[in-house]
């Protein structure tokens, strides 16, 4: 395994070749889903989170109601089987040839 210069935090496997974590994000509807309060990319790769502000708190508050996310990918209404080939087939591979490998959850 190659050791990284200079305090550059990227690592290398066995083989030189350069790896980084990978995020996705899946949904899954259900029938009370807040279908108004998710927008997805066209890219199948970013998402969009807008809550309604809470009128309780009153006119001027700080709260938070918009989020975008930039990922490897977002499955939407994706099938265990998609999901599963999509980010952990390669991972769980890997793991068994010796690789460290993490899923979350």
């Amino acid at each position: 395994m190659k050791r990284p210069k200079n305090g550059n935090k990227q690592y290398f496997t066995r083989m030189g070749t350069r790896k980084k974590v990978h995020a996705f994000v899946r949904v899954r509807p259900t029938d009370d889903f807040a279908h108004e309060m998710i927008r997805y990319g066209d890219d199948k790769r970013s998402i969009d989170i807008h809550l309604k502000k809470d009128i309780r708190r009153g006119v001027v508050n700080n709260q938070q109601t918009d989020w975008s996310f930039k990922l490897d990918g977002v499955l939407h209404d994706a099938s265990q089987d998609l999901v599963y080939e999509t980010v952990a087939k390669d991972v769980v591979s890997q793991a068994l040839d010796g690789y460290n490998g993490n899923l979350i959850n």
